[in-house]
């Protein structure tokens, strides 16, 4: 019976927290801002909320320190690649910026 409410919890809240981070992304503007609210924030919210019901505070707790390691590592990560792309020029910029638009052609 408990895996059936972590299910259902898993559900409601996945499916409320994306809609209302998409709503959220579409009032944004400029609109590639609202890229910071698309799924990312909703899955974390929703992991956090599965992650008390299912195991408690503590575990939570943990799991909130994780995805905080987590966004220092990805803002350390960003702003290597950006040092590395102005020292490198913009050719490099250019030939990334091509592979991500070859898929729109």
């Amino acid at each position: 019976m408990r895996e059936l409410l972590v299910v259902l919890i898993k559900a409601i809240a996945g499916g409320t927290f994306v809609v209302l981070f998409a709503l959220f992304g579409q009032v944004l503007h400029p609109k590639w801002f609202s890229g910071l609210f698309s799924a990312a924030p909703s899955s974390a919210v929703v992991g956090l909320i599965i992650t008390v019901v299912d195991k408690g505070d503590h575990e939570a707790s943990l799991t909130a320190i994780g995805m905080m390691f987590g966004a220092v590592g990805f803002v350390m990560f960003a702003l290597c690649v950006r040092v590395l792309l102005t020292q490198r020029g913009c050719g490099v910029s250019a030939r990334l910026r091509g592979l991500g638009s070859r898929g729109n052609r």
